[in-house]
């Protein structure tokens, strides 16, 4: 999709407000300035997707501590095996 595309494009460069005008006129040379809300639509996902992942990713106080606990439970069975 070629709005998804011209938006990977805008966040690799890092989505200023230079970056965008620079999108805008390229848009503009090409005749493709009507995808502009489809490009801020796809932008936009990759935002959320970027800060989704983040928050997957923290280790909370209680993942942490069930991991640990998974680990020493798989240490005793294997040992007592």
């Amino acid at each position: 999709m070629l709005a998804a595309d011209y938006a990977k494009a805008l966040r690799a460069a890092g989505g200023s407000a230079q970056h965008l005008k620079n999108l805008r006129d390229a848009l503009a040379r090409r005749g493709h300035e009507k995808l502009l809300p489809q490009i801020f639509a796809e932008y936009r996902k990759l935002e959320l997707h970027d800060k989704r992942l983040a928050a997957h990713k923290k280790m909370t106080p209680h993942a942490e501590r069930t991991r640990t606990l998974l680990e020493l439970y798989r240490t005793l069975i294997h040992s007592n095996g």
